[in-house]
């Protein structure tokens, strides 16, 4: 839980980036297949309702009446301005009147064709995301050379780290990624420490300058006092425990509503530089305590019942989700696992 809150407080800002390509789709068509035994919004038809309303295509079964290309990638573009997909296009006319067709079902969608390819965008600012998608891609060359393969995912970050790109393997049984994460420096040095025995999550590594800062600046917008000593420790370990999810309220409670245990200076573990585990069976057992009294106290309370009453057996199901690292000169090589049963 803590490496998902700080995921959500420091490597997604406000005005987050992203581009997911689909290249093969059937690797993800079977873990919602799965993802849906346990919760059914999370279903391919469930799923596939929202990018035909979002985006014109059902990337997950692609109706021929739209022309596209039986190969190439399918680009997912994210964005605070909304949502886009670039595909690529065998009969331009059959794309042209479907187009036209899903652009006057509703206000605040765009779309053209052009260079072969099918742009469509929904959302608060449509034309910006098809203005964006038309220009080069903000993938730098560090990180486009890992963009292959039948699924993977590049995002923003927050300095001092940068972006991320992960190649996904994904099936009924999971999914898995790796990749590499950029940063202003390096983020990752020597050994994660030994412990993390306990705990609903816990982050251990072995730190660089900008990783310090990456976990300082987490901690702070998740509302932690500063930890003096963690700007010169090499190694540190971050354990989130629970404590009392009824003291949930807004973005500004998890510190009264958690227990924070950190430890500097450890002795090194024969592992990775950087390791994170997230018992999600555990997180769900804890959100399966609150009411729905207690989702009336405010919007992060209700969102922790939400995720409860919604993806309660799934997250039972799921995990733990791990990710590890380690040092790449002004970054890390990651890779993340996350089984689901």
């Amino acid at each position: 839980m803590l490496s998902l809150l700080l995921a959500a407080a420091v490597l997604v800002p406000a005005s987050a980036d992203a581009v997911l390509s689909i290249e093969d789709v059937s690797g993800l068509r079977s873990l919602l297949e799965k993802a849906g035994t346990h919760a059914p919004s999370l279903g391919p038809q469930p799923i596939g309702a929202t990018l035909r309303d979002r985006l014109g295509v059902d990337l997950l079964s692609e109706p021929a009446e739209w022309g596209l290309a039986p190969r190439g990638a399918r680009l997912l573009v994210f964005s605070s301005d909304g949502m886009g997909l670039a595909a690529p296009v065998h009969d331009a006319g059959a794309a042209k009147k479907m187009l036209a067709a899903w652009l006057g079902q509703k206000p605040r969608r765009a779309g053209r064709i052009g260079g072969g390819r099918l742009l469509t965008a929904s959302g608060a600012n449509p034309a910006a995301v098809l203005a964006a998608m038309s220009r080069s891609s903000p993938i730098p060359a560090a990180l486009a050379a890992r963009a292959k393969g039948p699924v993977w995912l590049w995002m923003r970050l927050a300095a001092p780290l940068r972006a991320v790109l992960l190649s996904i393997e994904a099936g009924g049984s999971g999914l898995t990624g790796r990749g590499l994460a950029t940063a202003d420096g390096p983020v990752l040095a020597g050994a994660a420490p030994s412990g993390c025995s306990q705990g609903i999550a816990c982050l251990r590594a072995g730190l660089a300058p900008a990783g310090r800062g990456a976990i300082a600046l987490g901690l702070e917008r998740l509302g932690f006092p500063p930890q003096q000593e963690l700007a010169t420790a090499a190694r540190v370990e971050e354990r989130l425990e629970a404590g009392d999810p009824r003291a949930l309220t807004d973005g500004r409670s998890i510190p009264r509503a958690t227990r924070l245990l950190t430890a500097f200076d450890a002795e090194p573990s024969a592992g990775a530089a950087l390791e994170i585990t997230v018992a999600l069976a555990t997180v769900e057992s804890v959100l399966a305590t609150l009411t729905p009294l207690d989702a009336l106290r405010g919007p992060l309370a209700a969102g922790a019942y939400a995720v409860h009453l919604l993806y309660g057996p799934l997250l039972r199901n799921a995990g733990p989700l791990t990710v590890t690292g380690n040092p790449k000169g002004a970054g890390a090589e990651l890779e993340l696992r996350l089984p689901l049963r």
